[in-house]
């Protein structure tokens, strides 16, 4: 079974809280985008995990969904090939992407219970739930906690620059320097009157642009062509909201030279689809 599975973008993050040891409390607003991995699951004699041909090892998220697929549950050994096309360390849930994929393939080939699904899907990344789900979310807690909201379509440029951090890195420099924020509770407040972008924004961009020496060239060449810029996730990729595709692509053909990642996209109504 092949399928093409959806990043995310953070169009708001607020780090609202601990539960310690380490996880924050956020509340966030996520949608699907049109930035895609393709993976194909195969039964197989062993669990096995290629990603752009080349064979990854046991610490790949996929390969941990296999393995308690196989181990709990009783599914087949799988070979799991991975084409990718979400950046690494960009904030947009590439690993969680590429779980989630696994997870909807064994779903439809294996018949697995939707509450085995999550809970799988809790254990291996708090993206992968809304990934599976997909469209336009709020998104509490560790970001497992979801709540679906009316789908609305934004023209995005996605922009990644050379450097990057760890998203353990960015929270810990958010323990630092950073501030309770309220971008989400602002966001929905606004989205009757159309007026929700001016509160896109991340709780964690400040601390994400100490570590990612380049983050804020990215930000201030964006700022020249979009008045709503954001890092996505724990970055490093940075957003703007643009007016319309065409603008987005126009904008996307001017910088693809000048940054290691630019894509014109849009939001999406789903997370995953069938090849």
């Amino acid at each position: 079974m092949k399928v093409r599975v959806n990043a995310k973008i953070n169009l708001t993050l607020d780090v609202v809280g601990s539960f310690g040891e380490g996880y924050h409390k956020l509340d966030m607003i996520m949608a699907s985008v049109g930035i895609f991995d393709f993976v194909e699951v195969n039964p197989a004699d062993k669990i096995t995990v290629f990603m752009d041909m080349r064979e990854s090892d046991e610490n790949n998220i996929a390969y941990k969904v296999a393995k308690i697929c196989n181990e709990k549950y009783g599914v087949p050994p799988l070979r799991i090939d991975i084409i990718k096309g979400i950046p690494f360390c960009g904030g947009l849930g590439g690993s969680s992407a590429d779980a989630s994929a696994v997870l909807y393939c064994v779903q439809k080939m294996f018949g697995l219970a939707d509450d085995i699904v999550k809970d799988i899907a809790a254990k291996v990344g708090s993206d992968v739930n809304f990934i599976l789900q997909g469209g336009l979310c709020r998104a509490c807690g560790k970001g497992d906690n979801l709540e679906k909201l009316p789908f609305k379509e934004y023209s995005l440029v996605v922009v990644k620059g050379k450097s990057t951090a760890s998203t353990k890195e960015v929270f810990d420099k958010f323990d630092e320097v950073g501030k309770i924020t309220d971008y989400t509770k602002q966001f929905l407040a606004n989205t009757a009157n159309n007026n929700e972008l001016q509160f896109i924004g991340n709780g964690m961009q400040m601390a994400a642009q100490t570590l990612c020496e380049d983050m804020g060239r990215v930000i201030s060449t964006l700022n020249k062509y979009s008045h709503y810029v954001c890092m996505s996730g724990s970055g490093a990729c940075v957003f703007a909201v643009m007016k319309n595709m065409s603008d987005a692509n126009l904008l996307a053909d001017k910088l693809k030279n000048n940054f290691p990642f630019v894509k014109a996209c849009t939001t999406l109504p789903y997370g995953i689809k069938e090849m």
